[in-house]
């Protein structure tokens, strides 16, 4: 019998933070800020989802969070995590797979003069635009910039803007959903980690995949697996189905 292997977005597909729980609908923490308070939350039907899938198959979180941030989440995910919105792929023993340093780094290598550069920028007119920035980094090398509003997510789309029209950099991608911008780099996002992981776990037999998200970025990777599950009101459902409403 093949493997069932789910490639899981974590924040807004099996987690959340509470403004974005349902009303007066019991849920549990599932995740912790750095202070350790309860930070975000799964629903019941989360909670058993994911319950099954974790009783029936294998688990990977597919997720922009940080190596950090991923060891906030209470959940336990003993196979290979994926983070750094797919610049970072790590064992399950914890460790970077020695092809890492052969196929990811160098492209991380080469974008970082830009990175730099968009970092820098971003961060001189934060203040005045309403905004923060995080560069964020394996060993010494930026990874992806994440970019959060202080009030109005419309900043965030006006910035969108500026920076699409600016021809943001064949090596550069957005991201970008409710309160989070991320500028990442290309071939080493989400898809492309969930198609190297699936390779790896092919040589020890056969697998079934299934993908989760909720993002529009989201959806390369879970067109790379067998079967996608996407959640209710996320916004692959409210920016792509919404023509298709009864």
């Amino acid at each position: 019998m093949p493997r069932i292997v789910i490639f899981l977005d974590l924040d807004d597909t099996i987690l959340q933070t509470a403004p974005k729980c349902p009303p007066a609908e019991p849920v549990a923490p599932a995740a912790v800020d750095r202070a350790g308070r309860a930070l975000s939350f799964m629903t019941r039907a989360q909670q058993r989802l994911l319950a099954f899938w974790l009783e029936q198959g294998t688990v990977i979180p597919v997720t922009g969070r940080t190596d950090e941030a991923l060891a906030r989440v209470t959940l336990k995910f003993e196979s290979w995590r994926i983070t750094h919105h797919g610049a970072v792929i790590r064992q399950p023993d914890g460790r970077l797979p020695a092809w890492w340093h052969d196929e990811i780094r160098p492209l991380l290598v080469a974008a970082q003069p830009l990175l730099w550069e968009y970092a820098a920028s971003l961060e001189r007119d934060a203040a005045t635009e309403g905004y923060r920035v995080r560069s964020h980094s394996v060993d010494e090398w930026l990874t992806y910039i994440s970019v959060k509003a202080n009030a109005d997510d419309a900043v965030l789309t006006e910035l969108r803007t500026r920076l699409v029209a600016s021809s943001l950099s064949e090596k550069l991608a957005l991201h970008h959903n409710g309160n989070n911008l991320a500028i990442t780099v290309r071939g080493v996002q989400k898809h492309d980690a969930v198609r190297r992981v699936a390779a790896e776990l092919e040589q020890e037999g056969p697998i079934v995949t299934i993908g989760a998200g909720d993002s529009l970025t989201d959806i390369p990777f879970l067109r790379g697996c067998d079967f996608a599950l996407v959640p209710r009101d996320s916004q692959i459902q409210t920016e792509t189905w919404r023509e298709y409403a009864p």
